[in-house]
């Protein structure tokens, strides 16, 4: 019911055009023919000629008509693919980032922690656990900040955005993970730097940490290289008439890792 009525509250003007132009040659009928002004002959003959107009004025306002909708479409589809370029753009840029960020912090647990843990003796290991947890507290923070920079790029699109909140929610979900592991991993360290040494447990415990750490923020990246890729498909795909697809095999992480902590260190 509520469609109807927007139906006819947006086509008012044609009912009451179609209504007028019905009442009209009623109206002169009756004025001429029944007054025996003009014949009915002449009345229909000029009716036919009276209604070929018509017709024709109708087909052309119809026309007219549909190339203004067509127009509107044309344009807002247009607005709406711009918006969506500018969206993947800016979206994009963060995902990189992050990523790449997360490579980095990814190899200072999963590759230089248990490189240390395996060549160092645990009375050397705690000496350097203090160093350890603040680095770890850098870490963290860095994480949360980089969460709250993606967060606030997502919502500054987020019309835009709005049908890939499920990969968003996903994600969310990922990074409130990775935020998790790498806040127990600091209050476990917290919790083992007094000790004057470390049991063969404390070492292993502190390993299976680093590994899960590392495989959250793997499974994060992945999280977002696919959602960079869903986002390009559906906003680009239909330009390019192509889609890319998602990446089958693993990236050799570890391998990556060595290589940011290596330039990490030249760095330093």
């Amino acid at each position: 019911m509520a469609n109807i009525k927007l139906f006819f509250k947006r086509n008012i003007a044609y009912f009451i055009t179609f209504l007028i132009i019905l009442l009209f040659p009623i109206g002169a009928y009756f004025l001429l023919v029944k007054k025996e002004l003009i014949t009915e002959e002449a009345f229909y003959s000029n009716l036919l000629g009276f209604a070929g107009w018509i017709i024709a004025l109708l087909i052309a306002w119809i026309h007219i008509r549909k190339n203004r909708e067509d127009n509107i479409i044309i344009q807002n589809n247009e607005i709406r693919k711009r918006l969506e370029i500018e969206a993947f753009k800016e979206v994009n840029k963060m995902i990189e980032k992050v990523n790449l960020a997360l490579s980095e912090i990814g190899a200072y647990y999963g590759y230089e922690l248990i490189k240390e843990l395996s060549s160092n003796e645990d009375t050397l290991f705690l000496s350097k656990l203090q160093s350890y947890a603040q680095f770890n507290k850098q870490m963290e923070d860095r994480l949360l900040m980089l969460w709250i920079k993606y967060k606030l790029k997502i919502r500054s699109h987020e019309i835009v955005l709005f049908r890939f909140n499920d990969l968003k929610n996903k994600i969310d979900l990922k990074f409130k993970e990775s935020v998790l592991h790498a806040s127990e991993f600091g209050n476990y360290i917290q919790t083992i730097k007094t000790k004057n040494s470390l049991t063969s447990n404390e070492l292993l415990e502190i390993k299976n940490k680093c590994i899960k750490i590392d495989k959250s923020f793997s499974s994060l990246g992945k999280g977002l290289t696919d959602y960079g890729l869903e986002l390009q498909n559906k906003m680009l795909g239909e330009i390019f008439n192509s889609k890319i697809p998602k990446p089958k095999d693993k990236e050799p992480r570890r391998t990556f890792a060595q290589i940011i902590s290596n330039i990490y260190k030249q760095d330093k």
